[in-house]
């Protein structure tokens, strides 16, 4: 290689590592950040109440919509048959 382009490539990948480097450590500063305001406890009861809004309510609702879907399609294929004969 070009000892030009060997110092590109040095350059370019000292840059690379600095910038991942950096990306490392603000990632550890949030998590701490994080941890001292209690993000993790607040999101699990976040998750935890919308848990339970979707057990107790949209489960429920399914559950009957498929009922009632099943009854109009068995009402319509007895209706095809008794029209049938």
């Amino acid at each position: 290689m070009h000892p030009f382009s060997i110092l590109t490539l040095g350059i370019f990948v000292a840059g690379y590592i600095t910038a991942r480097w950096d990306l490392v450590t603000r990632l550890y500063e949030l998590a701490i950040f994080a941890a001292d305001h209690g993000v993790v406890t607040r999101a699990a009861k976040g998750f935890a109440i919308l848990s339970l809004f979707f057990f107790l309510l949209v489960l429920p609702v399914e559950r009957l919509a498929a009922r009632e879907t099943n009854l109009v399609i068995l009402e319509i294929a007895l209706a095809d048959c008794y029209t049938d004969s």
